[in-house]
């Protein structure tokens, strides 16, 4: 009878650990699976996966970090700032997680949590170009002028295209304060690490206090509500608004020259209108596009280029679409890195791609 109960423990035992160990590979494909979609710009389907792999396990963290930065391309800054809240509860903080989180924040508008979160990245990294064009904007959106355009300043003598644009448009007549644009690397990072930690306590707290806001339970929320309200999404159908698409639409219009604009039509359904600073630029090649929506709106696509035409970022213009459904943003996001234009003596010019949509 002891020879039978030990052999059954032996079996089972077996069993547990070979699934075990075929989940663990599961898990390990999927997530090389869902980065190739993320670097190919498939990001709602990359969401997905990510999804998949944390549902089988949550302490996947690699897999929550990249999930974030998949948000974060679909303009889902809600959804990315709670997984890298979640992910520094569960990892702690690292320059990834720092830059992130600042882009993250000048998006949703606040501007001096991103400036903390940037001066920071620069107290550990003070070659990091990104760091001083987010810190120059949140600078500028802050009143500080002064300080905003040394950021740019500093950014473009580390070769930083963007910085350049913010340059021209917005510090006409700037005398910088220093001689040298190379920044000053004698930085203590332990000052740095400290900041960080108090910037995500902070941070956190303010997260925390949102969320208690929106519950209509008890005001307890776990990180378990977190994860959970993450894996829920099931189409990562964010926010999708149709009320104001009317007004967008006119708003869109209004921003845009329209003198200098020209619309392609792709068939019945499908308008794209490229304005702006590219509105008058010939196209050399544009890709095939099929897309299909249930209503009707814009999805507008925020493009750079350079000098021989080749595009160089596409960013999804939350602001300035009706539609945001994260299988048509995607899509558009991926598409909008196709066109080609012709070249330029410009070595960046930048626009607007709006992608209009007839249901």
């Amino acid at each position: 009878m002891n020879k039978i109960l030990l052999l059954l423990a032996i079996v089972l035992f077996s069993f547990s650990s070979a699934t075990a160990q075929g989940l663990e590979n599961d898990n390990s494909v999927m997530y090389m699976k869902a980065n190739v979609l993320f670097d190919s710009g498939r990001y709602d389907e990359a969401v997905r996966m990510y999804n998949r792999i944390l549902r089988e396990d949550e302490n996947h963290t690699d897999a929550l970090f990249m999930r974030s930065k998949a948000k974060y391309e679909l303009g889902a800054f809600k959804g990315t700032k709670n997984d890298l809240l979640l992910y520094i509860e569960m990892v702690g903080i690292n320059k990834a997680v720092i830059k992130v989180m600042a882009a993250t924040e000048i998006e949703l508008g606040n501007d001096a949590a991103a400036l903390n979160y940037a001066n920071t990245a620069l107290e550990i990294d003070p070659y990091d170009s990104d760091m001083f064009l987010i810190k120059g904007d949140a600078s500028l959106h802050l009143g500080d002028r002064n300080e905003a355009c040394e950021s740019y300043f500093m950014a473009d003598g580390l070769d930083n295209a963007k910085a350049q644009r913010r340059m021209r448009s917005s510090c006409n007549g700037y005398r910088p304060k220093h001689d040298s644009r190379m920044p000053d690397t004698n930085r203590n990072t332990d000052t740095a690490s400290s900041k960080v930690d108090e910037a995500s306590k902070q941070d956190q707290q303010t997260d925390q206090k949102e969320q208690m806001e929106d519950k209509d339970d008890d005001g307890i929320v776990s990180l378990e509500d977190i994860v959970n309200d993450a894996k829920e999404e099931r189409e990562t159908d964010y926010n999708d608004n149709n009320n104001d698409t009317r007004s967008k639409q006119d708003q869109l219009e209004d921003r845009v020259n329209m003198n200098s604009t020209q619309t392609i039509e792709i068939d019945s359904k499908l308008d794209v209108v490229i304005a702006e600073g590219l509105g008058s630029r010939k196209l050399t090649s544009k890709p095939s596009i099929f897309m299909l929506s249930d209503q009707d709106g814009i999805v507008v696509i925020n493009l750079c280029v350079d000098g021989n035409g080749k595009v160089t970022e596409a960013k999804f213009d939350r602001d300035n679409s009706t539609i945001f459904r994260s299988s048509i943003t995607s899509l558009a996001l991926r598409k909008s890195k196709e066109f080609v234009f012709e070249g330029s003596r410009r070595a960046d010019q930048c626009g607007v791609l709006a992608f209009k949509i007839k249901a």
